[in-house]
């Protein structure tokens, strides 16, 4: 499993207009200064660890909070990060079939 995730303040998240009607009640409850994290599903999470590693505050996920998420916030799996969501490129069988055939 890959998860990548960058901390937000909350306030920063709730200038989405969906927000509010999208997010947990708990949520409302937080001031605009708690610490929250986006993470690579594009869901909010109160922490991607311990106890509170579950604890989801904005699941859902629609091209326009998509759009808010890279646009707006900017957030993007950093270049140096990008090797571990890379598609690992299909094996050749026949290929594999005539090494093996060669070391035998």
């Amino acid at each position: 499993m890959k998860k990548y995730c960058k901390l937000y303040q909350l306030g920063e998240l709730r200038k989405f207009p969906g927000w509010a009607d999208a997010a947990a009640p708990e949520e409302r409850d937080m001031p605009d200064d708690a610490s929250v994290f986006l993470c690579d599903e594009l869901t909010v999470l109160l922490s991607p660890v311990g106890k509170d590693k579950d604890k989801r505050l904005f699941t859902l996920v629609t091209p326009e909070w998509e759009d808010f998420c890279t646009d707006t916030l900017k957030f993007a799996i950093p270049e140096d990060l990008a090797f571990a969501y890379a598609e690992p490129e299909p094996s050749a069988p026949a290929l594999e079939a005539g090494t093996q055939a060669e070391s035998a």
